[in-house]
Formats: C-alpha cells, sequence, structure tokens
C-alpha cells in the first residue's frame, strides 16, 4: 500500500515488524503473531508510544531512511 508522503507508515519512528511488535506488545502471540493478516500495516510509533495506521500522521514527522 503507498501512503501519503508524510504519513507515520513512512517515519523513522514507526516500527511495524513482526517480531518487534510481539517482544512489545504481551500476549500478541496469543492471537496467532503480529503477522500482517491480523494488523494490516499498523505499527508501533516510537516517539509517541501508540499503536496506530500506517497511514496515520502527525507534526513529529520524521522521514524515513
Amino acid at each position: 500500500m503507498t501512503h501519503a508522503p508524510k504519513a507515520c507508515g513512512n517515519c523513522s519512528f514507526f516500527q511495524n515488524e513482526d517480531r518487534a511488535l510481539e517482544a512489545v506488545l504481551e500476549g500478541m502471540t496469543i492471537m496467532g503473531s503480529a503477522f500482517a493478516s491480523g494488523r494490516s500495516e499498523d505499527g508501533l510509533c516510537a516517539r509517541h508510544d501508540r499503536y496506530l495506521a500506517a497511514d496515520s500522521f502527525c507534526a513529529d514527522f520524521s522521514a524515513a531512511r
């Protein structure tokens, strides 16, 4: 999926790797795993410590490298 240029999915603070989510969100593996079929492209914002959709956005955007 393509996100707006300043969407969270394109931000350096956004983390949505399966293993990283499973490590932070205890109990997520009880639903199977953090694999995308259960969470779409959702992830964690390391800046704001929030779980959110990849197409969200905020004023603290920092382009991923």
